[in-house]
């Protein structure tokens, strides 16, 4: 037997041994590809769980929704992220709701020149009072005022607020300036007072019925709101009177204002399906004119409209005070620019109403 033959035998059971050991770890091993596809299907098949078990979760939440403890009122279940949270995402909804296009026909006819006399009616000393009271201090300049914070800033725009609060009623004044090209201060009362337009314009509004006529320049509203959850719904009842009032100075431009106040009325008394608020809004307006050259007519270039817009809203009910502040700071500017930008088209090509 040569030395080659003998090694061999000699490690020929130590190599049957090694390669029946390496036949079982054969069968052991998992390919590295089936590996990654099995931990795949693992993650996959958590995430369903994840979800199933989440999904569950929400639904034993919902189930409770509705109920007065998870909606506005004393005893309300949900915190103030919460309410913040669900009030943002339905306003969210209403926004997407109203870029939708949408018209209403409507015209602008010249408004005769409003004057106390010319307004005789049970409220007349009431409205002749309110109007007094925004001619003297809702044009004062509040910018540098302590009290009043400048909350927002968006080009010729600018909204002020006062904090105040009474019962942990968030009552806050508040304050925007503006400054429109194109439209006279006639133009943009006319569109804010006539209630045949308020749709137009006015996207909050669920139901609008005009409960009096008082005079031709004066009606009292009644309007519910629409319903942002988790707050309770608001219906308003108020006084909405137009006025022209003439400078006293040659120099200084003449003013047009419109007041909403509210009042009580017989033929819409308090109801329990809403929270019943209470306003005293204002629109004051002045038309400045730049002469233009030449012997050139007035084109809407020449003209800008000054406005402040004043509002104290006492909402009632029980909303947290941050909640109705973000709200407030969120959709004053909005309704300003959306308006302001309604009269601008409305009036584009149009004869100019001084």
């Amino acid at each position: 037997m040569t030395t080659r033959t003998s090694w061999y035998n000699l490690w020929r059971p130590s190599l049957q041994r090694g390669t029946e050991l390496l036949k079982h770890q054969k069968q052991r091993w998992i390919p590295l590809q089936t590996c990654s596809h099995f931990f795949k299907e693992l993650e996959k098949r958590r995430r369903v769980e994840d979800a199933y078990k989440s999904a569950v979760n929400e639904l034993k939440k919902k189930s409770h929704y509705g109920g007065p403890d998870y909606e506005e009122g004393p005893n309300s279940l949900i915190n103030e992220d919460e309410f913040f949270d669900a009030v943002e995402a339905a306003l969210d909804r209403q926004d997407k709701i109203e870029e939708q296009p949408h018209s209403h026909s409507s015209s602008l006819s010249s408004v005769e020149l409003f004057s106390a006399s010319d307004d005789i009616h049970r409220f007349s000393a009431q409205v002749e009072e309110m109007v007094q009271n925004h001619m003297t201090y809702s044009l004062q300049d509040v910018g540098g005022d302590a009290n009043w914070q400048l909350v927002i800033e968006e080009g010729e725009m600018k909204v002020y607020r006062r904090e105040v609060e009474e019962n942990g009623i968030v009552l806050d004044p508040l304050k925007a300036t503006h400054s429109v090209k194109g439209v006279t201060g006639h133009e943009v009362c006319h569109y804010f007072w006539d209630t045949a337009v308020r749709l137009d314009w006015e996207t909050t509004i669920e139901n609008f019925n005009l409960v009096e006529t008082l005079s031709d320049n004066a009606v009292i509203v009644y309007q519910t709101h629409k319903r942002v959850w988790p707050a309770s719904q608001r219906d308003v009842l108020y006084l909405s009177a137009i006025r022209k009032i003439l400078a006293t100075n040659e120099n200084d431009p003449d003013t047009w204002l419109v007041c909403n106040f509210s009042v009580d009325h017989d033929n819409a008394p308090p109801t329990n399906r809403c929270v019943r608020a209470k306003i005293n809004v204002a629109m004051i307006c002045q038309t400045l004119v730049s002469p233009p050259e030449g012997d050139k007519e007035i084109s809407r270039d020449n003209i800008l409209c000054k406005i402040t817009y004043v509002a104290n809203v006492n909402p009632g009910g029980w909303a947290p005070a941050s909640v109705l502040r973000a709200v407030a700071k969120r959709e004053y500017p909005k309704f300003l620019k959306r308006f302001t930008s309604y009269v601008q088209d409305k009036t584009s090509g149009k004869p100019i109403l001084f």
